[in-house]
This record gives C-alpha cells, sequence and structure tokens, in this order.
C-alpha cells in the first residue's frame, strides 16, 4: 500500500503541474510585443559606419533621411516600401545576397520604411563618412 500513496502523490502533481501550464499557454488577455524595427551595429571606423537593419513584417520606421553615399547588402532579401514625406510609396526588391548603392538624398528629403509583407528583412548598410 506504501508504495501506491507514492505513486498517487506523484501523478497528482503532475496533474497540478498540468493545469498551471494549460492556463498559462491559455491566457488570451495576454498581449506579446509589437515587433520593431531594430539597427545592430556592426563597425564604425574614421571612413564608415555600418550597421544590420531588422525589419520584421508590417513594421516601419521614423521619418528620416541618408546624407551619405551607402552600400546595402541583402542577407535576407525582400521588398522594402519606403514612403517619403508626401504619403508617395516606392517599393524596392533587395535580393539575398546582393549588394546595392544608393546615393544621398535629395537636400530636405525625408523617408521612412515599411516593410509590408509577411516576412523579415534584413539588410547590412555601410555608410560612408
Amino acid at each position: 500500500m506504501e508504495s501506491f500513496g507514492k505513486t498517487r502523490r506523484v501523478i497528482a502533481g503532475i496533474a497540478i503541474v498540468g493545469i498551471v501550464s494549460i492556463a498559462a499557454i491559455d491566457d488570451s488577455s495576454a498581449q506579446s510585443p509589437k515587433a520593431e524595427m531594430t539597427r545592430l551595429p556592426q563597425f564604425e571606423n574614421d571612413r564608415a559606419v555600418s550597421w544590420k537593419s531588422v525589419i520584421p513584417p508590417h513594421t516601419e520606421s521614423t521619418l528620416h533621411r541618408h546624407d551619405r553615399f551607402r552600400t546595402i547588402v541583402g542577407v535576407v532579401g525582400g521588398d522594402l516600401t519606403t514612403v517619403d514625406a508626401a504619403g508617395r510609396k516606392t517599393v524596392t526588391h533587395y535580393d539575398t545576397g546582393k549588394a546595392y548603392w544608393q546615393e544621398p538624398m535629395p537636400p530636405g528629403a525625408m523617408h521612412k520604411d515599411v516593410n509590408e509583407t509577411g516576412k523579415t528583412i534584413e539588410l547590412i548598410v555601410i555608410e560612408f563618412k
């Protein structure tokens, strides 16, 4: 009989853990944090600065500008939309493994980057000083 009692306690403990786990998974009131674009520094020296941009689906950057020449390399390519201050959209396709050259933006021009797709885009940017 003693061994039956031990078994019963172990089974009861498993049942309690299972209920707690199910309750934690089934908590529909909890919301996951909204994904955001991230900029991960790569290097900076007196000639250039580089970062990796990770752009999750359905995210956008703030309005900004680029005053320098830069190279962009598609780590995980995709279609990235740029939206200027007037709301005009341009879609640029970045192929994985391909490098692209971009000129500085005209004076006063601003844009934001928007990933309107369902997949994460990752780009390495090397901006020349």
